[in-house]
């Protein structure tokens, strides 16, 4: 019996790519600080959670602000998981390595544009760190990427041969 490489089970490494998705909405992800634009002082820190990210990035996009740009990069991501599943390796590496920069510095961009605080209009949210949750929900789609490499490097070998 033919025992079949590690990288031949494509569904498990899939999960593997969603699982750090997943574990990147429940662990914190971005530490915020509100600061009041008369005093430029604050000292209230807020971590926010990724699926708390995830829903004000979609309240973000409708108010059109700049850093929520970056939750684009959640279709992007899904994109790229259906790509690989149909076997659209090339598709798939261009839509995770999309997600990965649009994510990147939409997310980032929030250190230098503040975002509107709802509890008071004297006062903005600056991002101050990114968390564990952030580098986790950006893990998936890095992995799904090195994942597909390595799919079309095997196809490539393997039609060498023929």
């Amino acid at each position: 019996m033919k025992k079949v490489p590690f990288f031949k089970h494509r569904l498990f490494l899939l999960g593997v790519s969603l699982s750090l998705y997943t574990m990147g909405l429940t662990f914190p992800a971005l530490a915020f600080e509100i600061v009041n634009y008369k005093t430029s002082y604050s000292g209230i820190m807020v971590n926010m959670r990724g699926i708390e990210v995830t829903a004000w990035g979609i309240l973000g996009l409708l108010f059109l602000q700049i850093p929520a740009i970056g939750w684009l990069a959640n279709p992007l991501y899904w994109l790229s998981c259906v790509l690989f599943v149909k076997k659209k390796y090339q598709f798939s590496i261009a839509a995770a390595l999309t997600a990965i920069i649009v994510g990147f510095i939409g997310t980032i961009s929030a250190y230098w544009f503040a975002l509107p605080n709802g509890s008071s209009p004297d006062s903005h949210i600056l991002l101050t760190k990114l968390l564990l949750g952030f580098w986790l929900w950006l893990a998936a789609p890095i992995f799904l990427m090195i994942i597909d490499f390595v799919y079309l490097q095997s196809r490539g070998r393997s039609n060498a041969q023929k």
